[in-house]
């Protein structure tokens, strides 16, 4: 299968995450070892930030994990097990933060380094403060939405108040039957489920009450490590990040750098930027992404030229066709007559 079609699939976790899996697994009886190597991970894996787990290997191993415990809310389990730790200089800065506000902002800012499913923001309107989170990518496993949020609720306990309780919750997946009582338990309020997106909404005069164990400098340190390793992030996936956009943007007929900057959160000038400095552009990921696809689907028969073009972003068959021939000298009609491919 082409590179292309595998795109959407290397949205990345932090990988020292799983190992809250594997102590929810173990402290309920479970061989945790067993379950990751028949989700197809061979290893439990290690603390270290760049070792990353993709969407579709951390879903195998909830997927494997509810299975083994019939318990479709194993996330609630695993937040209990997630230690600050498990995401790194994250986990450490929001105890150092100075407020809720702050505690909110760091997320904002760095939640790339815990993961890149999705994409926090923050609203607030009248009392409401809500921390936001939009899911951004296909295949995150329902158990990662209720570990993540509920952890997120445990954070702000630890760091505000021990009796925090959100105003609301939201969450993106569907409710499990009968176990609605769980999710009341876990987050101390009644729960939203199949909303557009996460919300933990708090009291908007809470937030910037100074926090007691709130430390400027310790939290600007793990800052500044964030900063260190996304940087590394960004050097060894921007360009996997952006094709990955492109993808998804190509049947719209509005796959345009402006458009993929903002779903990477950054303007397109810095988008530029970063990839001068890898000897590429953005125009040039855009003609190998289109020849690549075109390649796949001129081989399936079924795809007609004109659903081709559709497919990848071009505004009529006339440009699809010029495109082509700059690719391989022959038009799309001359290429499958040569290959006997019917339409």
């Amino acid at each position: 299968m082409n590179d292309a079609k595998n795109l959407a699939k290397t949205a990345t976790t932090i990988a020292s995450y799983s190992l809250a899996i594997q102590k929810a697994l173990e402290a309920n009886g479970y061989d945790a070892e067993d379950i990751f190597e028949a989700a197809g991970i061979g290893r439990v894996p290690g603390p270290d930030p760049m070792d990353r787990l993709t969407t579709a290997e951390l879903a195998a191993v909830y997927r494997e994990s509810v299975k083994r415990s019939g318990n479709p809310a194993f996330g609630l389990t695993v937040a209990r097990f997630m230690h600050p730790g498990a995401v790194h200089a994250l986990g450490y800065a929001l105890l150092a933060s100075s407020s809720l506000r702050d505690a909110c902002e760091r997320l904002v800012y760095y939640f790339r380094l815990a993961s890149e499913q999705g994409i926090y923001r923050i609203e607030e309107e009248g009392d409401r403060f809500c921390l936001i989170l939009d899911v951004t990518t296909e295949g995150v496993a329902y158990e990662t939405i209720d570990a993540w949020n509920a952890f997120v609720i445990r954070i702000f306990r630890m760091i505000y108040r021990p009796d925090f309780t959100p105003l609301s919750v939201s969450l993106t997946r569907p409710c499990p039957p009968g176990i609605e009582e769980q999710y009341k338990t876990s987050f101390h309020v009644p729960v939203t489920f199949d909303a557009p997106n996460c919300q933990i909404c708090m009291e908007r005069a809470i937030v910037d009450e100074p926090l007691s164990g709130g430390n400027r400098e310790i939290a600007s340190q793990h800052d500044q490590i964030m900063e260190g390793y996304i940087a590394a992030l960004d050097q060894d996936d921007i360009i996997t990040r952006v094709k990955r956009a492109i993808v998804q943007f190509l049947p719209s007929e509005n796959c345009t750098k402006q458009r993929v900057a903002s779903e990477l959160a950054m303007s397109p000038s810095a988008l530029q930027q970063k990839l001068a400095t890898l000897d590429t552009s953005f125009q040039d990921l855009l003609n190998q992404i289109r020849q690549s696809l075109a390649m796949d689907y001129m081989e399936q028969s079924r795809v007609s030229i004109t659903e081709m073009s559709f497919l990848l972003g071009f505004s009529d068959t006339s440009s699809f066709t010029r495109a082509f021939r700059r690719w391989t000298g022959k038009s799309p009609r001359d290429f499958r007559r040569e290959r006997s491919i019917e339409p």
